[in-house]
């Protein structure tokens, strides 16, 4: 072939690609149509169903990751699992801790694109992460309740270390950062408490035990703090929220503790909005609970189903600071995204 053959070649493929970028952009993927928010009306909104992501099909793809579909060939589309422990506290990217593919899954909005990490080197790699935090400097921490220990992988998901051991951690999930980062909380489930680090995985000290008093706990699970360092602990089966101060001093709950299910019945994930309000979801009720910030009920919403804002065993819950909440809907292998319209709006 000749060299001027292959420069029309190289022409007319560009001129193809340059059409097709144009139909693209002239055009979108079709979009769920649906109008869904709670309270219903004639109650003003407060929380508005946005769409579903159930893999990174759902993801749409920028201008350079369309050149490299045209030149390279899509890569093979990535289902989501069984999710649990979600986290969108970045720019552009959710990372979801998939305890069926043993490993954690990264959606990057921003690119399209995304990544699935579990390899800890010559530790062989993750068994059951059940939950995912991100520090201000990418760094990524993943709860293994297997391994009984915190994996901590730098923003390139290369592995870095361990924290937590045999001594103070039997089941590690929930985890969360003070206001400034300089302390990480860990809820050991089967220990019946909450274990707190140094940032660097140093030991400082535990909160709680198994018990019925206040301060104790029966199967903790997650935990949030906000921005004056109240610490929530989703106390699972006592249906209630347990808070305190940072030093771990108990400071009051909610929900029936002694005397069964309320209006929890099987608390999950804990996350808090832009406004302070605290969003618990429940496994059981297949809904999500929105609280003030000292235990007040404000709103319920969801049902169990596989439509749009219904579930099937939700888990984690992350919310951004435009206050888009997302939600392991895990039975349902998806994540749903509410907006919650702050009183400003």
């Amino acid at each position: 072939m000749s060299y001027g053959c292959i420069i029309n070649n190289m022409k007319t493929k560009i001129i193809i690609f340059g059409l097709i970028l144009i139909m693209a952009g002239c055009s979108h993927p079709p979009k769920e149509s649906v109008d869904m928010s709670w309270p219903p009306l004639p109650q003003a909104p407060r929380i508005k169903y946005v769409k579903s992501i159930y893999g990174s099909e759902n993801l749409k793809r920028s201008f350079l990751g369309k050149v490299r579909d045209f030149f390279i060939g899509k890569s093979k589309p990535t289902p989501i699992g069984k999710p649990y422990g979600i986290n969108f506290q970045t720019k552009s990217k959710l990372y979801i801790a998939d305890t069926s593919k043993k490993g954690v899954l990264v959606f990057d909005f921003k690119s399209g694109t995304s990544k699935f990490f579990n390899s800890l080197g010559k530790h062989g790699t993750l068994l059951e992460p059940v939950y995912v935090i991100i520090d201000n400097q990418g760094n990524i921490y993943v709860s293994d309740t297997d391994l009984n220990k915190v994996a901590v992988f730098d923003k390139n998901y290369r592995f870095l270390r361990f924290i937590g051991d045999d001594t103070n951690l039997i089941a590690p999930v929930g985890l969360a950062f003070n206001s400034n980062q300089s302390l990480l909380f860990v809820v050991d489930t089967r220990g019946h408490r909450v274990v707190v680090y140094k940032k660097d995985g140093t030991y400082l000290r535990t909160i709680g035990k198994r018990g019925d008093e206040k301060g104790e706990f029966h199967y903790p699970m997650t935990v949030q703090i906000n921005k004056h360092d109240t610490v929530y602990v989703v106390d699972a089966f006592h249906f209630a929220v347990q808070a305190f101060d940072i030093e771990g001093n108990f400071l009051f709950s909610f929900g029936p503790t002694k005397v069964g299910m309320g209006l929890m019945a099987r608390p999950r994930d804990i996350a808090l909005d832009t406004e302070g309000n605290i969003y618990i979801t429940d496994a059981m009720r297949n809904n999500v609970q929105i609280y003030n910030s000292t235990g007040e009920l404000l709103l319920r919403f969801g049902e169990v189903g596989n439509a749009p804002g219904q579930f099937q065993l939700p888990a984690g819950i992350s919310i951004d600071k435009d206050n888009y909440i997302y939600i392991a809907d895990s039975v349902n292998k998806r994540i749903q995204v509410f907006k919650y319209l702050a009183t400003t709006e």
